[in-house]
């Protein structure tokens, strides 16, 4: 009897992890109203070292858009 082998192919575990991961970013660039393909895109190529970026430019998009929304009028 012959038992099974499976060899460790890491290519196929680094592209899992890319694709995972861009699917993972779109998700939460949609979620946070953020450009979805870019977010995507960047997740595909960095893969999870993109996810910090993503919560940055969140977190600067959400205080801009409430700094514009509670401008103060001097009479």
């Amino acid at each position: 009897m012959t038992a099974l082998v499976f060899e460790f192919a890491p290519e196929l575990v680094t592209v899992s992890i890319l694709l995972i991961s861009a699917v993972i970013m779109g998700n939460l660039a949609f979620q946070a109203g953020l450009g979805v393909k870019r977010w995507t895109f960047l997740g595909l190529v960095m893969g999870p070292i993109a996810y910090p970026l993503l919560n940055t430019h969140k977190r600067f998009a959400w205080r801009r858009a409430v700094s514009r929304s509670a401008v103060s009028i001097k009479v």
